[in-house]
Parts: C-alpha cells; structure tokens; sequence
C-alpha cells in the first residue's frame, strides 16, 4: 500500500510541475500531464513498478469523463448539433477509415489490419476538446456546436464499433450474420433499459436521494459503476456503459448539482487519464517509421483539411471552418481501445498498436497547441484561407438597400444577446443590419425581411460594403478579445463619431477595451447581478402574486427564445 501511495504522490508531483511549467509558456495544463506521462514512462520506469494500477487507472478514467460527458448531454441540443453536423460528421468517418484502409494496402499489412486502423483514424478526443472549448468559453459558439456535433456522430460510431468488435471476436458457433443480428437485439434492449431507468426508476431513487449532498454524490457513482459493470455481461466494453449512464441521469432536475460535485473528480482523473497515455508512448521500429509519419500526418492535417474543405464547401466562412477543423486533430481514447481490442484478439500486431499510441500522444500534444493558439494561427492564415471561401448567396447587400445606408445600427453577432437587442431595436425608427457567420441564422432572418449579411468582424469587404463610416451605432455581441479589439481600432479609424458597444467576459478585458476607445463595454454577469437587484428592488413591499405575475412574462420570453431564431 506505501508502495501504491508513494508512486502516485511521484505522478501528482512531478504532473503539478510540468503543468506549472506550460502555464509559463501559456500552454494548456494538458500539454503537462501528456509530457509528465513521457518523461514517467521509459525514464521513471525504475520508480513505477505497478504498471497494472496506473493502467486501471486509464481505464478508469476513461470510463468516469465518459460518464461525466454523458450527464452533460443535453438529448434535445443534441440531437440538433446531430442534425447540423451529421453531412460533415460523414465525409469526415467516411475518409479517415478509407485513408487507413488505404495505407495498410500500400504497406501490404493484413486487410483485417486495415479495417482496426481505419477505425481508429475515425475518432477525435471528445476529452480534450469539450475540455478546451469549455475554458475558452467556446462550446455555444457556431464552431463549438459543429464540433460537438461531430464529436457526437464519432462516439455513437465508436460505440458501435466497440459493440461489434467485442461481439465477434467472442467464441460463437453461429454465422457472422446471426452474430451481428443477436448483437442488435443486445444493444435495443440495453437502449431500452436505459430509457426505462431514464424515465421511471432513476427519478424515483433520486427523488428520495436528492436531499442529501453526500448521498447525491454517492448515488451517482454507484450507477456509474452498477451499469458499466452490467453492460459487460452484454459483451460491450464498460466504458461505453459509463457513457449510457451518464445519459441516463441527463434528463434528472438534479444533474448540473451532480456535475457540480463530481468536477473536481473529474479533474483528477484528467490528470491520472493524460499522464497514462502519455506512459505509453513508444517509438516504433524502423521498418514502420515511413508508415508511422504518414499516418502522423493524416491525423492532425488530413483529417482537419477534410473538415474545412467540406464547411467552407457548405458555405461556411474560413473562420469557423478553420476552427472547427483544428477540433479534429487528434486520435481519439476510443482509437486507442479499438486497437487494443484488435491486438488482444489478434487481428493487430504489436507494431500497429505502437503507431496508434504512438500517434494518439504526439497528436493530443500537437492539438492541444493548435486549439490553444487558434486565434493566432487563424490571424496568420487567413487571407490564404479564405481563397478556399464558397461564395455565399447572402454575402451581399442589395443596391437599394446600400444607398439608403445612413445613421443606421449594425449588430455582429445575433446568438444569444443578439435576439434580444435587435428586438429592442426594431422599434426604433432606424435602418438595422445583423451581421453573423452562422449561415442558417442568416437565412432565417432573411426569411423574415430582417437586412442580414454572412460575415464576421475582421472582413474588410464587408466593412466596406455595411459603411461603418455612416453608422449611428455599431453593437457587437461577440466576446473574444482579437475580433473586439480589431473592431474597435477599424470602427475608431472610419468614424468619429459612431457609438460603439463590445462584450467582455472579464474585466480586464473591458478595461481594456475601454482604453481603446469603446462607447460601452457589455459584461454580461454583471448586468445579470443588476437585473436580479433592479427585479427585487422593484418587487419590495408587492406580493407574491405581483412576483408570479413577472414570472409568467419571463416564462413568455424563455419560450419564445425556442423559435428557431434563437440560437443559445
């Protein structure tokens, strides 16, 4: 037991070290954990003799971000991100199983091989980049719901995947048509289990477990672990057991207090899971150094120059397609089980399964960079970029509408806060133009006569065409420091005299751009707290009554906020 104690009081300790170090470097702490597992794994070999723990413990954790991931799945956005993302979500499994297939061929490996190693070319770190567009604030963006999206379709054919491999390789006297059919009946009735749990024993349980904190945090577990254990029995891996709980408990009133809880856990496992994959890194022979390179290179370029292609075919400007295609540079935890399924039931050699973990930890380390520094990167690229542009049929304004441009109020950005300026706004007696990047919101708003063009702030033939230099008042509703700052100093050089307003998350950045010239800095959890003092000051001395009354107008809004105008 001191032995187990001291070896993972060396892994916190030297993984606390590393990530302080990134952090010097402005490097994400994940980047740390990989590097901890690198440095831990060939040169702390001689300090870590239980390997079987700290592999546990990647299984584990595993299994426990999948169930947290799976609580956090909001089934009715989901099913929207699905919708939005399903075309790309295929062109992108369609293309890197066929680019993997396509490399065992050339390197005259075992086509079996191919089928193991196309799969796990398939799948992207739901991990990591929910994890990274979470601390960026980035998750409800257009870019951050299409990764999600995509994230989504890879897990359900992961999932899948894992089932049918597990069931095959089981010892069976039936055909592989028989196997495959009683592996679907399997999987209906563990989906309908899950709906049954869902729908009526979990609200009963956790009705009665609720009240207590403890009890909350406990109840929670012991299902994480009472069902990935049962699905075993099915023959589906238990990591896609925790991921099933996890949904399970999605729809309970008590789930963001369960997340809440358990986050800190999570952090912990984060740390166990990254430092684990990153032990396992391996050079590979010489012989397959050739191959390795070339699938080095399909996972963090391929696969996100298949992405962009495809979004700015769609329509999409280089922005978001940019974006969204840096979220598919890496492998998958789910490419390295496949593989690991594959080489315990022979149909992958040892080789192969050192190529995959060793392109899993040198692509999760690489990603993690490139989605840190995407702003940047975008920065530098962009007018390469955006040579790839589809021309977009709403990228112009009418000539009528041009000329009569005159005092008018631009809003960049309708998501969110935008929905509720512009119907502030139309009731003013001025001329309105929505500028956003989401092409869908363009087209509805078009449908509704509202003047809507597809762009984004830092599009210079856009800021010419909208004539800042004639506006009244420009509002941008979107916060991230590089496109506000830009803005400003473009709104700043054309006109004098217009009114601008930005948004900030923080502070300093408001501060910020308050020195740069802005009319009005928009903080959104700060105009919340005054809302809330302004509704209670408001209601003193009035009765409950009067209060529900505020609150069916409220209810009103929120129901109005489902038109598909509104996009959270």
């Amino acid at each position: 037991m001191s032995s187990i104690f001291f070896e993972i009081g060396i892994v916190i300790i030297v993984a606390t070290a590393f990530a302080v170090l990134v952090r010097l470097l402005r490097q994400p702490p994940l980047v740390g954990y990989i590097l901890t597992g690198i440095v831990l794994g060939p040169i702390g070999a001689q300090y870590l003799q239980n390997h079987e723990l700290l592999e546990a413990m990647q299984q584990l954790g595993v299994a426990f971000l999948l169930f947290l991931i799976g609580i956090e799945l909001d089934w009715n956005k989901a099913k929207q991100q699905l919708h939005t993302a399903s075309l790309l979500g295929l062109i992108q499994v369609i293309g890197s199983f066929l680019t993997g297939f396509a490399l065992i061929v050339i390197f005259k490996q075992p086509l079996v091989t191919g089928l193991f190693l196309g799969t796990a070319l398939i799948f992207s770190s739901t991990v990591i980049v929910v994890k990274l567009l979470s601390e960026s604030h980035d998750l409800n963006s257009l870019h951050g719901r299409l990764s999600v999206g995509i994230l989504l379709f890879q897990d359900i054919i992961a999932a899948l995947a894992l089932v049918i491999i597990g069931g095959l390789s089981q010892p069976s006297s039936l055909g592989v048509g028989s196997v495959l059919l009683l592996l679907f009946l399997k999987t209906a009735a563990l989906l309908t289990i899950i709906w049954g749990c869902a729908t009526y024993l979990l609200p009963f349980l956790f009705i009665r477990i609720a009240k207590s904190g403890e009890m909350l945090f406990l109840a929670s577990l012991a299902w994480c672990f009472i069902f990935a254990i049962a699905v075993t029995q099915f023959g589906i891996p238990l990591e896609i057991g925790a991921l099933l709980a996890g949904i399970s408990l999605a729809s309970l009133p008590y789930s963001f207090d369960i997340l809440t809880r358990l986050r800190s856990l999570r952090d912990f496992f984060v740390i166990l899971l990254f430092v684990s994959v990153g032990s396992n890194f391996v050079l590979p022979g010489s012989d397959f150094a050739l191959l390795t390179l070339l699938i080095v290179l399909a996972t963090v370029f391929g696969k996100p120059l298949l992405a962009f292609l495809t979004l700015v075919f769609r329509g999409y400007k280089s922005r978001t397609a940019f974006f969204t295609a840096l979220t598919q540079s890496q492998l998958s935890e789910f490419s390295i089980l496949v593989v690991a399924l594959g080489l315990e039931y022979g149909y992958v050699t040892g080789e192969i399964s050192s190529i995959i973990t060793f392109t899993a930890v040198v692509s999760l380390f690489i990603s993690t960079i490139l989605l840190t520094n995407r702003i940047w990167l975008y920065t530098k690229l962009q007018h390469v970029l955006r040579r790839f542009e589809h021309k977009h049929a709403h990228n112009h304004l009418s000539q009528a509408i041009e000329e009569k441009l005159e005092g008018h109020i631009i809003i960049f950005g309708y998501h969110r806060m935008g929905y509720h300026i512009l119907k502030k706004i139309q009731t003013l007696k001025r001329k309105v133009i929505v500028v956003d990047f989401n092409p869908d919101i363009v087209k509805k708003l078009r449908s509704q006569d509202i003047v809507c063009l597809y762009g984004d702030v830092q599009d210079d033939e856009l800021m010419e065409q909208i004539q800042i230099n004639k506006s009244y008042m420009v509002i941008s509703t979107i916060p991230h420091l590089e496109e506000s700052s830009y803005l400003i100093d473009r709104v700043k050089k054309l006109s004098k005299k217009t009114i601008l307003i930005v948004t900030a998350h923080h502070i300093d950045d408001a501060l910020h751009y308050y020195k740069q010239g802005a009319s009005y800095v928009i903080l959104p959890h700060l105009l919340g707290g005054e809302h809330v003092a302004d509704l209670i000051t408001n209601q003193e001395g009035k009765s409950l009554g009067d209060f529900l009354e505020k609150r069916s107008e409220e209810v009103k809004l929120l129901r109005a906020k489902t038109n598909a105008l509104y996009y959270d």
